[in-house]
């Protein structure tokens, strides 16, 4: 297997695991903790790839694992127990149904939600009182942009 050079691909991030264990973020090049993995992550890093630097071999979804092992380990519990079991009786093999169902199930409830939402807001814009408040608040929004384009020039 070939290694991904970080310079043909600038979204991939590139960590080289050493045999003693340590992580290498070749972008910065620095040591890296699995922390610091996990915020790369949680800042939007398009794409975090963990290769050991002797093999080549990818070992970006072991590190992934580890990395929620120890976060369930800190007792920031990010799966709830009954989820971790099944992922267990199943030996992992439904890992992808379980994840897309929370993900279906989180999609339908947001759009349900959004649903709601917009339809309170239409009929509390349809009373006259709110309208004009809502009229007055985007007037002052306007002269306060206006201001701000002032100051910025």
């Amino acid at each position: 297997m070939k290694e991904a050079s970080a310079s043909s691909d600038k979204k991939t991030r590139l960590i080289k695991r050493y045999p003693n264990r340590k992580l290498y973020d070749t972008a910065a090049s620095t040591y890296v903790t699995l922390e610091d993995i996990a915020g790369m992550i949680r800042q939007g890093e398009e794409d975090v790839r963990v290769v050991d630097n002797r093999t080549h071999e990818d070992l970006t979804s072991i590190t992934l694992t580890q990395i929620i092992f120890e976060e369930e380990k800190k007792k920031k519990s990010l799966l709830p127990l009954a989820t971790l079991k099944e992922i267990i009786q199943a030996k992992g093999e439904k890992i992808v149904d379980l994840v897309s169902s929370g993900v279906s199930s989180f999609t339908h409830v947001r759009e349900e939600a959004e649903k709601k939402i917009k339809t309170a807001l239409e009929s509390v814009s349809n009373l006259p009182s709110v309208q004009k408040e809502i009229t007055a608040l985007q007037k002052k929004i306007d002269l306060l942009e206006a201001r701000l384009k002032k100051y910025e020039k």
